[in-house]
């Protein structure tokens, strides 16, 4: 299953879409992240309910629509957006003053993007 059959969404229309986020140090992690992988979509936290979510700026973005367990063909940065996607951890702690605290433990992970290779 390819991505967009529906929208016929041309691959070099998504490479050129911008990195939102954390900026590539150098042109060569740039080029890292723009080339075209296939991903294996996997909603951790609402397994076989499809996605949708809109990427890029107020000039040039791209609505998409993943399925959880179909694979697409899209660019790194996309891969590594999706997986970005956490909701934090609060934990209540006591001080030990007598009073309880609220203190960041972590991550939780709602996305995952395995990249497929495929033999041949």
């Amino acid at each position: 299953m390819t991505a967009f059959k529906e929208d016929k969404v041309d691959i070099e229309y998504l490479r050129s879409l911008p990195i939102v986020g954390k900026q590539p140090a150098s042109t060569r992690e740039e080029e890292f992240l723009k080339e075209v992988c296939e991903f294996e979509f996997m909603n951790i936290k609402e397994p076989g309910v499809m996605h949708t979510f809109s990427y890029g700026n107020t000039k040039r973005s791209h609505n998409f629509k993943f399925m959880h367990g179909a694979t697409y063909k899209v660019p790194r940065f996309i891969a590594r957006h999706l997986e970005s996607c956490c909701t934090p951890i609060y934990e209540w702690r006591p001080d030990g003053m007598g009073r309880m605290t609220k203190r960041y433990t972590g991550n939780d992970p709602r996305f995952q993007m395995r990249q497929v290779y495929n033999a041949g």
